[in-house]
């Protein structure tokens, strides 16, 4: 189970979670595996070389008392990743909507309930 961090400037077109090269070591996605796609990856630094697993992970939200659906997710491995960060694509796809960004508040698109950003402990992306 890993925490992960929604970022909204993480931009994609598919559900896509990025991870440093720790995590991927952990998931067995590194060193780069086969059927792995090497790309070049835009930050707000400049462009990096990377590599995507594709549909390689499931992702779900776990959040004290609920759980989300599974999502089938890519994972992009970044050498400059420092934290697990999902992409706007897998936030939506998760049903996660942000209320407030600075604050950490959200609601799931299929409950009432707004909820503040948890703990690793409490809240993880599995």
């Amino acid at each position: 189970m890993l925490t992960a961090l929604v970022n909204t400037g993480f931009v994609s077109d598919d559900p896509d979670i990025l991870v440093p090269i720790s995590v991927a070591r952990a998931l067995g996605l590194w060193p780069q595996p086969d059927g792995s796609l090497s790309v070049i990856l835009g930050t707000a630094g400049g462009e990096i070389e990377g590599y995507v697993v594709p549909r390689s992970v499931l992702a779900r939200v776990l959040a004290g008392d609920r759980a989300s659906r599974e999502i089938l997710a890519s994972v992009v491995v970044s050498a400059l990743a420092e934290e697990v960060l999902i992409s706007d694509a897998l936030a939506e796809e998760l049903g996660v909507q942000i209320l407030y960004r600075r604050r950490g508040i959200w609601e799931s698109v299929d409950e009432d309930k707004v909820r503040e950003s948890e703990r690793d402990s409490e809240s993880s992306c599995a």
